[in-house]
Parts: structure tokens; sequence; C-alpha cells
């Protein structure tokens, strides 16, 4: 695929590797729109991208993976900035490294792993269900495909 004049979607975007990736995309002629939790950040990131590669070049948007109605909301605001994207860069991931069993003998706490599940599992596979319905509508690229998801993550 063709990076540059492309809509792009970057989850974690606006830390560590999401961030980078945004950066990496947006140096390649990418429109990119970060998408995280943290706002505050989010907007950082996309300033710093646009101040680096032109206004226009990055959008924050405000997104928790794990909830379907913040994703679709992202989704509407990038494309309404930036037009459908064809590309998905799903690098939002948390980690908890913890032990089974603490070394108090207590066992490790619950919440700790559902989070993990939560955003790792069902927030990766929220949007990449809603990206592919939205890609499902668009024209085929020059190379014949609607658009490309990657999953990656740094944790």
């Amino acid at each position: 695929m063709q990076i540059q004049g492309q809509a792009a979607l970057v989850t974690g975007g606006a830390s560590g590797l999401g961030e980078a990736t945004a950066r990496t995309l947006a140096r390649l002629g990418a429109r990119v729109a970060v998408l995280d939790r943290n706002a505050a950040q989010a907007d950082a990131v996309a300033a710093a991208i646009n101040a680096d590669c032109g206004a226009g070049s990055a959008l924050a948007c405000a997104c928790d993976i794990t909830d379907a109605a913040s994703v679709s909301a992202a989704l509407a605001q990038a494309a309404a900035a930036h037009g459908p994207a064809p590309l998905l860069m799903n690098v939002a991931g948390v980690g908890s490294a913890k032990r089974v069993v603490q070394r108090d003998g207590s066992a490790a706490p619950l919440e700790d792993f559902v989070r993990v599940v939560q955003i790792n599992l069902i927030g990766a596979y929220n949007v990449s269900r809603l990206f592919a319905a939205a890609c499902a509508r668009l024209p085929l690229l020059e190379c014949g495909e609607r658009g490309v998801m990657v999953f990656t993550a740094s944790v």
C-alpha cells in the first residue's frame, strides 16, 4: 500500500511505539489520526506532528478502544478531517507483570488480568471490526486492496 496521501489511524498513538508510529506515518506523507485514551497527550503529539510535518498532518482523537461508541466517534472524527482511512495501526496495549501467587502468599489481583484482556484482546477486536466494516465500503486502491490493519504493541 502506498502510504503517502492516505488517511491513517493509530491506536495508542499518544505515547511509546504508537507515538513513534504516528510520527513515522506522517513523515511518510500520511494524514494521521492519533487515537488514545489520554486526550491531552494525543493533542500534544498531534500538535508536534503538525509542527514537524505541516498543518493538517495529524489530528488527535480521544478514544477508548474498549468502548464501541468511543471508537465509532473517533473513526467518524478522523474521517471528517482526513477522509476514510484505509490504514489502521493498532498499537494500543498494556501489560501486567504479576506473579500468580504474590510474595506474601496472596493471589494476584484478577482485575489486573481483566484489564489486560479488555484492552489487548477485546479492544483490539473492537477497533478491527469497526475499521473493517468501514473499509469494506471503500473503493479498491491501486494495489487492489481496500485497506490494511497492522497489530503490534511494545508491552
